[in-house]
């Protein structure tokens, strides 16, 4: 138990580690006139000469190669993620090329209509809260022809109608709001393969008081618009478990696989589940490429989870910049680990994997330390198949919301609710670093009493060592970063150069330098990121004009635009805000407890308020 409790508080035990090893070096380092006596004030500062011959001390030198390490490791994360978001446009610019050019698609009618053409144009638009057989969504088949030529070129026999995956979508809500449930629903029956390959599962709790009048209303809605539809309802009080979406996705998971029971004893079992945020929309390139990638590796199928990236083109037009930067960061974190040839992905809201792994590693957890239930998942997997899950990634981004706020008018008020209904799900997010106890607790021996050493040998090499440096990046970084960053500010206004030594002078230079290097690769990596949310705003934007659905959300970035160019400016505030501020709340807070209250993120409705009545 203590042990258990000692690994759920490591990234707390780090930072009071970090913050000893700075005592250690610098016992009288740090000299703050108005801190200090006259006495001390007074106490002449070592020469130049002492400075220089002193010999270094055993923390000092631990503090200059960690100093060093953290800073390059932010450098290198700078150049990671250049590298995965030119693949994304890249690989963006050839889909749209391919799908939009080359004669699969009739030329868009709405091509040449301007952003402000296009804002009103959908401002008039209204919803039915009946939701009785909605004029819209209108099935897209043009997408049909597409499916045979991504095999063909994969120089693989398209499948046949019997062999065509079904993919299980579980949609998890908790006092989500019904628009928005209709709106994410109205996007997937817009898929030209729904009604043939879509199973939908509303994943919902049983303790939320409206949630059976609107699974009624969104299943009568939608009933013939998917292959199938469920709602499941998670029970109150479960023993063990929490409210949340993992525990909603983990009851609705166990119903798909009762209801899909006899396919598992299939040797080629073709259910695949999907697992997606409320307010989430996927365009159908998303379930083609995951479907590609089924077929391009039938050998490793049964072992592979589905990552894509997230992005943020909704609402972020309307989005204070600070939530706007957080929401940015924490979809590159996701993005940094999806570059060309990297060991292990971690999937960020939305990711799919067959049943059959999900069975094999025994479905989705259910518990407090599973809050962070995409990481989670991904870990439960790696460490249930010794080590052997491939994480591939899907170069089509899944459409996201800012986080909003209920407050009705306008101005700084509602921008600073917004702003804290960000920081709520910072929390919850670093929340998360429970993950970093869960997979100690899975690879160290002395937590297993039946460890066996067979058991930890998949885990000694390199891939294994890819994941343990990606768990420090995410649940030790930011605040190590924030804290050494500080730490150096103090050294440079407030002790006198020349009475350091040369090497910790060195190690300061070189962190700037650095610090400088990683600033304006950051602010490259944004022109990139333009460039690609761009394209898929674009290809998001048609798709829902010829679906006829237009009150989804359409936010256009552009590098010049005031609003992007305020962002290279705060985006290092809104990191230590909601990255490194956030991170420490989290991880002192599980000295004491691993419970955190679920609460959903308001999100942004873009249909007429007035007529989201339920009554």
């Amino acid at each position: 138990m203590v042990l258990k409790w000692a690994s759920r508080c490591l990234p707390g035990f780090s930072i009071i580690a970090l913050m000893l090893l700075l005592v250690a070096a610098f016992p009288t380092t740090i000299h703050i006139p108005w801190w200090t006596s006259d006495l001390a004030a007074q106490k002449p500062a070592p020469s130049s000469h002492q400075g220089k011959h002193e010999k270094m001390s055993f923390a000092q030198k631990v503090f200059v190669v960690y100093f060093i390490l953290v800073h390059l490791n932010m450098f290198v994360f700078t150049v990671r993620l250049c590298f995965s978001l030119f693949s994304f446009w890249r690989q963006a610019r050839m889909s749209l090329q391919h799908a939009r050019f080359q004669g699969y698609n009739k030329k868009p009618q709405t091509e040449h209509i301007s952003d402000s053409t296009y804002a009103s144009s959908i401002s008039s638009t209204s919803f039915d809260d009946s939701f009785s057989a909605p004029s819209s969504p209108q099935p897209r088949a043009k997408f049909a022809d597409v499916d045979t030529y991504s095999l063909e070129d994969q120089n693989l026999t398209p499948a046949t109608a019997a062999d065509e995956l079904i993919h299980a979508i579980i949609v998890p809500n908790y006092c989500e709001d019904l628009h928005t449930l209709f709106t994410t629903l109205s996007v997937l029956a817009s898929h030209s393969r729904a009604r043939s390959q879509y199973e939908i599962f509303l994943a919902m709790e049983e303790k939320e008081e409206e949630a059976p009048v609107k699974a009624k209303k969104l299943m009568t809605s939608f009933g013939s618009s998917f292959y199938a539809i469920h709602t499941t309802f998670h029970p109150a009080g479960l023993p063990g478990e929490i409210a949340g979406k993992s525990s909603n996705v983990a009851y609705a998971a166990r119903q798909i696989t009762n209801l899909h029971r006899y396919e598992l004893h299939e040797s080629d079992c073709k259910v695949v589940i999907t697992v997606m945020d409320a307010d989430t929309h996927l365009v159908q390139e998303y379930f083609l490429e995951v479907r590609r990638l089924h077929y391009a590796h039938l050998d490793s199928a049964e072992r592979s989870l589905y990552c894509c990236p997230i992005l943020f083109d909704r609402n972020s037009s309307e989005t204070p910049v600070l939530v706007r930067c957080a929401d940015l960061m924490w979809g590159f974190a996701g993005i940094s680990t999806m570059y060309p040839g990297t060991p292990v992905s971690i999937p960020t809201s939305v990711y799919s994997l067959p049943i059959q792994l999900a069975n094999k590693v025994g479905g989705w957890d259910s518990g407090p330390t599973a809050i962070g239930e995409d990481m989670h998942m991904m870990l439960k997997c790696y460490f249930g198949t010794g080590g052997s899950v491939i994480t591939r990634t899907v170069h089509v981004p899944a459409s996201q919301c800012n986080v909003s706020s209920d407050y009705p008018i306008d101005g700084w008020r509602r921008t600073l609710d917004t702003c804290r209904n960000r920081y709520k799900q910072a929390l919850r997010h670093m929340w998360g670093a429970l993950d970093t106890g869960y997979a100690l607790r899975k690879t160290m021996p002395f937590f297993d009493i039946n460890f066996k050493l067979a058991r930890l040998r998949p885990f000694l090499r390199v891939r294994h060592l890819a994941l343990v440096h990606l768990l420090w990046e995410a649940h030790f970084l930011p605040c190590h970063l924030t804290i050494l960053l500080v730490f150096s500010v103090i050294c440079t206004f407030f002790y006198p150069v020349e009475t350091l030594h040369p090497t910790l002078v060195w190690a300061l230079s070189f962190a700037n330098l650095i610090r400088t290097l990683s600033f304006i690769g950051m602010n490259i990596n944004l022109v990139i990121y333009d460039q690609w949310h761009q394209i898929w705003l674009y290809t998001r934007r048609q798709d829902m004009v010829e679906a006829n659905l237009k009150d989804c959300g359409f936010s256009s970035r552009s590098w010049w635009h005031i609003a992007q160019l305020t962002e290279r400016i705060c985006f290092p505030i809104a990191g230590t805000i909601y990255g490194a501020v956030a991170m420490g709340h989290a991880v002192f807070s599980h000295f004491w407890t691993n419970r955190l209250v679920y609460r959903v993120s308001k999100k942004p409705t873009f249909a007429n308020p007035d007529q989201l009545s339920l009554a």
